[in-house]
């Protein structure tokens, strides 16, 4: 039987507990609310208000007009001219290449990244798949080509199927009732984990071979040998474009950064937690715009792990799977330089030495360079093309 002593102790364990989660809770809502305020956008203040183009405040033209008060606005001391010039070369928004829009005409990501659902929607890419196409001579129905549609996601690939409805290809969806007389299956040809297996390619030229013939349709498809061909150079683009983007803040001097703190800053500003403990800011369509994790590579990435402090703490960016991420860095780096502050943090590279703004304008350059490569192979940040092909 357990004694009283061992009761009490059962007790003072559970009570120590339930306070130190509470603790942790209440640090959390409080770090969180103070981000909030400090990241909100200042009021008007009538010390601080700008005058008007006549040189003077509207406070001074109602006085000074009957010629008894004059205001002297306030000042600050004046920074060491060394000091001025790094920080507003630091702070100064990055010259926008030819293709991107100047910083005054940013927007929050949520916004930024508006456009049309559709765009999202997995379409066949001649850039990234192999096609076989096929004309049969009778609309062909459901129950012909939805066990076919079934029979294929078995090949190893990712295949997606199209039917053509008024001059457009459509996405095929086996569980409706259409019908179709021109029908075309994609195999994609790469992804992150490399180019698709020759065996696949030939299992796949097969398969729609046999059923053009099921249902009496003339097929047009890919050699194999250029389906292949074709394959490792689509795999040696996505090596070539596959880049994150991280921006590490770590403490001054060797402060850490609380746990509690990190994570109310970080839910203040509309990111939200993983089931990896990692966060992010997501778009209206679900996209991740760039994440925060611990940025020690010894540790878990999660920030909602058993660690009560964090050494450094990274924001990432992964290009070619972001809508717009030239825009997008922008606002993460203006992020990380809010946390920074809130933190008494300084920003980093991944040698530990402080993100200069040349450093930024490297990191700013690469990603348009990027964009740019990706474009011209028909492939845009953030499509749905993207999204396949860099997965």
């Amino acid at each position: 039987m357990i004694s009283d002593f061992q009761l009490v102790l059962i007790g003072i364990i559970a009570v120590i507990i339930v306070g130190v989660i509470v603790y942790n809770r209440w640090q959390e809502s409080r770090y969180k609310k103070r981000a909030e305020q400090m990241f909100a956008p200042e009021r008007s203040d009538a010390l601080f208000d700008e005058p008007d183009a006549s040189g003077a405040s509207a406070a001074s033209g109602a006085s000074g007009a009957s010629g008894t008060f004059e205001r002297r606005e306030p000042s600050f001391g004046k920074l060491d001219v060394a000091e001025q010039v790094a920080l507003d070369d630091l702070t100064a928004p990055v010259a926008a290449p030819v293709g991107r829009l100047p910083a005054e005409e940013m927007v929050e990501p949520r916004n930024l990244v508006r456009g049309a659902a559709s765009e999202l929607v997995p379409a066949i890419n001649a850039e990234v798949d192999t096609i076989a196409m096929m004309l049969a001579d009778t609309p062909v129905h459901a129950d012909v080509y939805a066990p076919m549609i079934e029979q294929s996601h078995s090949l190893g690939g990712n295949i997606l199927w199209e039917g053509l409805v008024g001059g457009l290809w459509q996405p095929i969806d086996p569980t409706l009732d259409a019908e179709y007389r021109e029908i075309r299956a994609a195999l994609q040809l790469a992804n992150r984990a490399g180019a698709v297996e020759a065996s696949v390619l030939a299992q796949f030229d097969d398969a729609m071979a046999s059923f053009a013939a099921s249902i009496g349709a003339v097929s047009q498809r890919e050699d194999v040998n250029q389906a292949q061909r074709r394959a490792q150079m689509v795999d040696q683009f996505c090596a070539e474009t596959d880049i994150e983007i991280a921006v590490n803040i770590a403490g001054k001097n060797g402060v850490t950064f609380a746990a509690t703190k990190v994570r109310g800053v970080a839910e203040a500003q509309g990111l939200v937690a993983l089931a990896s403990g990692e966060y992010v800011l997501k778009d209206d369509y679900g996209r991740t715009l760039f994440s925060l994790r611990n940025g020690n590579t010894h540790e878990a990435p999660t920030l909602r792990g058993e660690l009560p402090y964090f050494t450094q703490i990274t924001f990432a960016l992964d290009v070619p799977r972001t809508p717009q991420p030239g825009q997008i860095f922008e606002r993460m780096f203006t992020l990380a330089l809010q946390f920074a502050d809130v933190l008494h943090g300084e920003l980093v590279d991944d040698n530990k030495k402080l993100l200069t703004a040349s450093g930024r304008k490297v990191i700013a350059e690469t990603i348009h360079g990027i964009t740019g490569e990706m474009q011209q192979r028909g492939v845009t940040p953030g499509s749905s093309v993207a999204l396949r092909l860099y997965a």
